[in-house]
């Protein structure tokens, strides 16, 4: 079901929006006088008006932090991801030209390759705050580097984080990978493979937050068929037979932001 929206938003548009569960989202929120969605909201949307639109509600919208709960794997936050921005072309009047500074509030034992799977899919290297509209920002840091952290960033819109991904090779390999399945053509897809395989060299984990949840397994699954797929003969019950999970394996729109 639907979320419905805060009359509160209706009156006031806010400047900052905290999604997560929990006591540390909470008072993140109440510090920085920021709205709040908890994480089953955010994944089920807004509710439109009786009308059919939406109300027009962050049309102030500046920043958005994620609180990225310690068992939430890089898959699942990068879903949040997609759903705040989902939220944002619904209810800001500028649509997916909507400015926004984007945070990701990591626990103290995230690790580097964390980080690492979250910049993946938003089709970059690493997240640099001046210039991706993306940061990371730790627990238990202090309130002044957050806000030291927060003007260093450079808002960007999703039309500008589309075009990045649409430009990323790791992305732009996987989609040759599953179009070549899809049209039933063995030499494209095994020389995708072969490409995905190249592409992803040393950091075949990144392919985890490119597939469905549960997207470890989901990435293991790839892992193993990819390397089937650039080594053996094609046969009506091997790996070619099992090219149609991919689609099972995949997500969607592969990390893609927005709708």
């Amino acid at each position: 079901m639907a979320s419905s929206v805060s009359q509160h938003w209706r009156c006031s548009s806010p400047e900052s929006l905290v999604l997560g569960d929990g006591q540390y989202a909470a008072a993140l929120a109440f510090v920085i006088g920021g709205a709040s969605i908890g994480l089953d909201e955010l994944h089920a949307g807004p509710q439109p008006n009786q009308g059919g639109g939406f109300p027009q509600v962050f049309e102030k919208l500046v920043r958005a932090f994620l609180v990225v709960p310690e068992v939430m794997s890089g898959g699942e936050a990068l879903q949040c991801h997609q759903a705040v921005w989902r939220w944002v072309e619904k209810l800001s009047p500028a649509g997916d030209q909507h400015d926004l500074a984007f945070v990701f509030i990591l626990a103290p034992s995230a690790s580097r390759e964390f980080e690492q799977a979250l910049a993946a899919p938003l089709g970059l290297p690493g997240i640099d705050p001046t210039t991706t509209g993306h940061a990371v920002w730790r627990q238990p840091g202090t309130l002044t580097s957050l806000i030291d952290l927060l003007a260093a960033i450079q808002p960007r819109d999703l039309v500008f984080l589309r075009a990045r991904q649409t430009a990323d090779l790791k992305r732009a390999a996987l989609v040759r990978l599953r179009e070549g399945a899809a049209q039933g053509d063995s030499t494209a897809t095994r020389n995708a493979a072969r490409e995905v395989l190249a592409t992803f060299s040393g950091r075949e984990y990144l392919l985890d937050v490119f597939c469905r949840p549960p997207s470890h397994q989901h990435g293991n699954l790839v892992r193993a068929w990819l390397r089937r797929a650039a080594m053996e003969p094609v046969t009506q019950d091997g790996w070619w037979k099992e090219r149609n999970q991919l689609g099972v394996w995949l997500a969607q729109n592969l990390g893609g932001a927005g709708s």
